[in-house]
């Protein structure tokens, strides 16, 4: 009897071990199956996430410079219509955002005259340019005559910039130059160090006087003339010693203010001697 009951039950313990290892067998198959789908759903998220619209540039990129898939900053000088025409001459390909290789938009703006530096960045939900300018400062403008518009101007590290950037959008610390550009005097051929002569005569005169300098003429060779807020004042030869010649304006300024009749101009011409151009008597 005791080894019929043996028998039955290592038959019993046997068919519960092959069933415990059919359900564990059952359970790695299952694992693996779960594991297969999760792989290949994160594959097809990642195939859909790729091919997402929102990965792609908008066609209508470049209808508005501030719309949803482009932004221009620092833009004071250059306008937007100049910068989206300089992007425009790399082609918008059907690709990924993250495909395009942003550098050489920056490299077409770099071309426009008042850019130093540009630099545009990728965004992506949506896809989108941001595109961000550093830009030279304008030291001084030019006009042919006190109320004609600005024909061009020049920034302090020596670019020309063409009168297509003027007048500017926002209000610059730059000094209005009078000139032809003729009689040996070219404006367009001025250098840095011509130009920061005149700015530096410009904030001279202006911390000098105490007044603001509406522009400085040098329409006649070798006789200059600057016109502040209360009167008009006579430079003469723009050399070195100009600096030490308009020193003494603020005096002149307060004793003019004393006098009445109409000065047509104070003369600082002359290193040793300063005098008044009468006009009229009121």
């Amino acid at each position: 009897m005791s080894n019929d009951y043996t028998v039955e039950r290592r038959i019993k313990q046997q068919k519960l071990k092959r069933k415990a290892r059919r359900g564990e067998i059952a359970l790695r198959r299952l694992y693996k199956l779960v594991r297969f789908l999760i792989i290949l759903s994160m594959f097809y998220i990642v195939y859909r996430l790729g091919n997402t619209h929102y990965w792609y540039i908008s066609s209508d990129i470049y209808k508005n410079p501030k719309g949803a898939s482009l932004e221009i900053l620092g833009n004071n000088i250059v306008p937007s219509e100049k910068i989206i025409n300089a992007m425009k001459k790399i082609p918008n390909e059907n690709k990924p955002v993250y495909k395009i290789n942003p550098a050489k938009m920056a490299e077409q703006i770099e071309k426009l005259t008042p850019v130093k530096r540009a630099y545009v960045r990728r965004f992506w939900l949506p896809a989108r340019y941001v595109v961000m300018l550093e830009e030279v400062t304008p030291a001084i403008t030019i006009a042919p005559s006190e109320n004609a518009p600005e024909i061009a101007a020049m920034a302090h590290s020596g670019e020309f910039i063409e009168r297509e950037y003027l007048p500017f959008k926002y209000k610059t610390d730059s000094v209005k130059i009078l000139s032809y550009g003729t009689k040996g005097d070219d404006y367009k051929k001025w250098d840095k160090e011509k130009i920061e002569y005149l700015y530096k005569l410009y904030k001279l005169l202006q911390e000098y006087s105490g007044e603001k300098v509406e522009y400085i003429d040098l329409r006649t060779p070798h006789d200059a003339y600057a016109q502040l807020e209360s009167a008009k004042v006579r430079l003469g030869e723009t050399d070195i010693d100009l600096y030490e010649r308009i020193k003494p304006i603020s005096a002149i300024l307060n004793e003019v203010k004393k006098i009445n009749f109409e000065i047509k101009y104070i003369d600082l011409s002359w290193k040793d001697s300063k005098y008044l151009k009468i006009e009229k008597k009121l």
